[in-house]
Protein backbone atom coordinates (compact mmCIF):
# COMPACT_ATOMS: atom_id res chain seq x y z
CA UNK A 1 0.00 0.00 0.00
CA UNK A 2 1.13 3.32 -0.79
CA UNK A 3 1.83 6.13 1.93
CA UNK A 4 -0.79 8.31 0.57
CA UNK A 5 -3.52 5.61 0.80
CA UNK A 6 -2.53 4.83 4.14
CA UNK A 7 -2.69 8.42 5.28
CA UNK A 8 -6.06 8.83 3.18
CA UNK A 9 -7.22 5.95 5.65
CA UNK A 10 -6.05 7.25 8.79
CA UNK A 11 -7.34 10.91 8.65
CA UNK A 12 -10.65 9.52 7.31
CA UNK A 13 -10.52 7.18 9.88
CA UNK A 14 -10.35 9.77 12.45
CA UNK A 15 -12.03 12.68 11.24
CA UNK A 16 -15.18 9.89 11.44
CA UNK A 17 -14.58 9.21 14.38
CA UNK A 18 -14.11 12.62 16.08
CA UNK A 19 -16.72 14.29 14.14
CA UNK A 20 -19.67 11.53 14.89
CA UNK A 21 -20.68 11.96 11.06
CA UNK A 22 -19.22 10.53 7.86
CA UNK A 23 -17.06 13.48 5.96
CA UNK A 24 -17.24 14.04 2.45
CA UNK A 25 -14.58 13.25 0.21
CA UNK A 26 -11.04 14.16 1.54
CA UNK A 27 -10.22 17.58 0.92
CA UNK A 28 -13.72 18.81 0.69
CA UNK A 29 -15.11 21.24 4.10
CA UNK A 30 -17.33 19.83 5.92
CA UNK A 31 -18.43 23.20 7.92
CA UNK A 32 -16.95 26.48 8.18
CA UNK A 33 -16.07 28.47 10.79
CA UNK A 34 -16.74 32.18 9.76
CA UNK A 35 -15.90 33.82 13.10
CA UNK A 36 -13.10 32.39 15.77
CA UNK A 37 -15.39 33.12 18.62
CA UNK A 38 -17.62 30.37 17.83
CA UNK A 39 -14.17 28.06 18.71
CA UNK A 40 -13.97 26.70 21.96
CA UNK A 41 -11.68 28.03 24.52
CA UNK A 42 -8.63 25.76 25.75
CA UNK A 43 -9.49 26.79 29.26
CA UNK A 44 -12.96 24.83 28.95
CA UNK A 45 -11.24 21.72 27.19
CA UNK A 46 -8.16 21.40 28.89
CA UNK A 47 -7.44 23.82 31.49
CA UNK A 48 -4.20 21.97 32.72
CA UNK A 49 -2.54 21.83 29.25
CA UNK A 50 0.87 23.65 29.09
CA UNK A 51 2.05 25.31 26.31
CA UNK A 52 4.96 22.99 24.21
CA UNK A 53 5.51 25.56 21.36
CA UNK A 54 5.67 29.16 20.44
CA UNK A 55 3.10 30.62 17.99
CA UNK A 56 3.23 28.74 14.63
CA UNK A 57 2.02 30.84 12.30
CA UNK A 58 -1.80 29.79 11.54
CA UNK A 59 -1.32 27.26 14.06
CA UNK A 60 -0.85 29.37 16.99
CA UNK A 61 0.35 27.49 20.39
CA UNK A 62 0.38 23.88 20.64
CA UNK A 63 -0.86 22.79 24.15
CA UNK A 64 -0.65 19.30 25.86
CA UNK A 65 -0.63 17.39 28.90
CA UNK A 66 2.58 16.03 29.30
CA UNK A 67 1.23 12.49 29.98
CA UNK A 68 -0.21 12.45 26.74
CA UNK A 69 2.94 13.01 24.89
CA UNK A 70 3.98 12.58 22.45
CA UNK A 71 1.01 10.79 20.46
CA UNK A 72 -1.67 13.42 22.18
CA UNK A 73 -4.03 15.54 21.79
CA UNK A 74 -2.34 18.51 21.58
CA UNK A 75 -4.48 21.34 21.12
CA UNK A 76 -3.51 24.09 18.62
CA UNK A 77 -3.91 27.78 20.34
CA UNK A 78 -4.82 30.99 18.50
CA UNK A 79 -6.38 33.94 20.96
CA UNK A 80 -7.16 31.13 23.31
CA UNK A 81 -9.12 29.18 21.07
CA UNK A 82 -8.73 25.84 19.89
CA UNK A 83 -8.30 25.65 16.04
CA UNK A 84 -7.27 22.51 15.72
CA UNK A 85 -6.46 19.34 17.77
CA UNK A 86 -3.13 17.16 16.39
CA UNK A 87 -1.83 13.72 16.80
CA UNK A 88 1.96 12.72 16.09
CA UNK A 89 2.68 9.22 14.88
CA UNK A 90 6.52 7.97 15.08
CA UNK A 91 6.79 6.40 11.38
CA UNK A 92 8.53 3.31 12.20
CA UNK A 93 5.53 2.08 14.83
CA UNK A 94 3.15 2.87 11.82
CA UNK A 95 5.20 1.57 9.39
CA UNK A 96 5.61 -1.62 11.62
CA UNK A 97 1.17 -1.72 11.66
CA UNK A 98 1.18 0.11 15.30
CA UNK A 99 -2.64 0.46 15.68
CA UNK A 100 -4.13 3.95 17.71
CA UNK A 101 -7.95 3.42 18.14
CA UNK A 102 -9.83 5.38 20.99
CA UNK A 103 -8.13 8.60 20.45
CA UNK A 104 -10.27 11.73 21.78
CA UNK A 105 -9.71 15.21 20.91
CA UNK A 106 -10.41 15.88 24.92
CA UNK A 107 -13.85 18.00 24.27
CA UNK A 108 -16.80 18.94 22.24
CA UNK A 109 -15.98 20.70 19.58
CA UNK A 110 -17.47 22.26 16.28
CA UNK A 111 -17.20 20.55 12.79
CA UNK A 112 -14.41 19.53 11.45
CA UNK A 113 -13.30 21.76 8.21
CA UNK A 114 -10.54 19.49 7.14
CA UNK A 115 -7.81 17.52 7.96
CA UNK A 116 -4.10 16.87 7.35
CA UNK A 117 -1.70 14.11 7.59
CA UNK A 118 1.70 15.42 7.11
CA UNK A 119 4.91 13.18 6.85
CA UNK A 120 8.19 15.03 9.07
CA UNK A 121 11.30 12.86 8.08
CA UNK A 122 13.73 15.29 11.25
CA UNK A 123 10.85 14.73 13.58
CA UNK A 124 9.69 18.24 15.14
CA UNK A 125 10.61 19.34 18.37
CA UNK A 126 12.40 17.90 20.78
CA UNK A 127 11.24 14.68 18.81
CA UNK A 128 13.74 13.88 16.18
CA UNK A 129 12.67 10.85 15.07
CA UNK A 130 10.48 10.76 11.81
CA UNK A 131 7.26 11.22 12.49
CA UNK A 132 3.95 11.55 10.85
CA UNK A 133 1.23 14.47 12.30
CA UNK A 134 -2.54 14.80 12.15
CA UNK A 135 -4.32 17.81 12.04
CA UNK A 136 -7.70 18.18 12.80
CA UNK A 137 -8.92 21.61 11.56
CA UNK A 138 -12.59 23.48 13.17
CA UNK A 139 -11.61 26.55 10.90
CA UNK A 140 -10.99 27.07 7.58
CA UNK A 141 -7.23 28.41 6.23
CA UNK A 142 -8.57 31.74 4.97
CA UNK A 143 -9.42 32.39 8.90
CA UNK A 144 -6.37 31.02 10.05
CA UNK A 145 -4.07 32.86 7.33
CA UNK A 146 -5.00 36.13 9.74
CA UNK A 147 -3.02 34.57 12.87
Amino acid sequence: MRITDLSSCLALSLAMGLSGIAPPALGHSIGAVADMDTLPMLADVAPEAIAISPHVPQMGIHYALPADLPTGPIWCVIEGRVVCVEYMFPAAALADGESWTGLLPGGVFPPITHVDFEYKPDGVGPISEPIYQLHIWFAEPAVLAAY
